[in-house]
């Protein structure tokens, strides 16, 4: 699918897994059953998942002469990765993952390397060279704090951001322009802690709704067009502020074998979809090819909901699978258990 092109902004890593008998607790030594070491990074997953579910999407970050082998993996799926830095001194940045054998959640451990050590001169080269207006951006929160100062460039560029603030940070809300974002996907941890830093709140996350949740971010930043909030099993809540509308979709039920990598397929699948629309709605003179910012150049509601379910569908399929690139499934799987997914939604009187 060609159109406005889609940049993902973030980090690479060597992922290495550890599947233990639990979660490690504070001071406990325990023994790994099982050790694999995979091509990783949100902002690479990211990537990946945008390019299965059919967007023209460039990586741009940096890696060491030890994750070549990474460039060239993203390569394979149809990530262009001409704006992906070669450290000749430095590591790539490295994940390490534990996955427990109870539950199948996991915990990670970072390691930036080269993720951090982009230069905001290296950043505005590469958005001067591709982007521009009607072009997309996805940044997470793994390249460290000049992610805030590239994140002001992209607006600058006139790209439309997507905002996944993960990991989140104690100083987020101050490192990056939360009112320069258009997008903002949060799991249900991440908009407590961004709602305790605004608010200077230490209340506990038992006595807020996802519903207050939502309202209170988008009272906070009013130009926002669209706000998720992902509550894994339990599925999501967003708003759509265009149209004033609130949505509530439940999880796509599947067995839960490995959860990660679901949030970055969710991103990429979301994007995806929304930018679809547009392009078909630019295709047949709906809407114009510049002035991107315009309401006319928004998803409509039912598209907005539509990028919502299939989302939704991407990362119940992504958690049923082993790993973090590979477990991403591919737009014929996710459009074909969509239809799966409609018809239960429509059993169940849901949107």
């Amino acid at each position: 699918m060609e159109g406005p092109k889609v940049l993902t902004f973030g980090s690479i890593n060597i992922d290495e897994f550890f599947e233990v008998p639990h979660i490690v607790s504070s001071g406990e030594t325990i023994t790994s059953s099982k050790y694999s070491q995979k091509a990783g990074g949100k902002g690479a997953n990211q990537s990946v998942a945008l390019a299965k579910a059919g967007a023209f999407v460039w990586h741009a970050g940096k890696i060491g002469r030890d994750g070549t082998w990474i460039k060239e993996y993203m390569k394979e799926f149809g990530v262009k990765v001409d704006h992906i830095i070669i450290s000749e001194d430095q590591p790539t940045g490295r994940a390490f993952i534990q996955i427990s054998q109870e539950t199948r959640d996991n915990s990670i451990v970072l390691l930036p390397g080269t993720n951090h050590m982009i230069s905001l001169n290296e950043a505005s080269k590469i958005l001067d060279r591709e982007f521009g207006i009607g072009d997309w951006v996805i940044m997470q929160n793994e390249i460290g704090q000049i992610g805030g100062e590239i994140l002001k460039l992209c607006k600058e560029k006139g790209l439309t951001i997507v905002f996944n603030p993960a990991p989140i940070s104690e100083n987020i809300i101050t490192v990056f322009s939360f009112n320069l974002v258009d997008y903002l996907i949060v799991n249900k941890l991440e908009a407590f802690q961004l709602y305790k830093q605004i608010s200077e709140s230490n209340c506990d996350d038992k006595n807020i709704s996802a519903q207050d949740l939502l309202t209170f971010i988008s009272n906070e930043y009013q130009q926002l067009i669209g706000i998720i909030i992902t509550f894994g099993s339990e599925g999501l809540y967003a708003w759509y502020r265009p149209e004033h509308r609130m949505f509530n979709l439940p999880a796509f039920k599947t067995e839960v074998l490995d959860t990660t990598g679901a949030g970055d397929t969710f991103a990429g699948y979301f994007i995806t979809c929304i930018v679809r629309e547009l392009k078909c709605r630019k295709n047949d003179g709906s809407i114009p090819i510049t002035d991107v910012n315009s309401s006319m150049n928004l998803p409509t509601a039912e598209g907005f909901l539509n990028a919502l379910k299939e989302a939704t569908v991407a990362a119940g399929l992504t958690v049923s699978r082993l790993g973090a690139m590979e477990s991403i499934p591919s737009f014929s799987d996710v459009q074909r258990n969509k239809t799966i997914f409609d018809i239960e939604l429509q059993k169940r009187k849901i949107m």
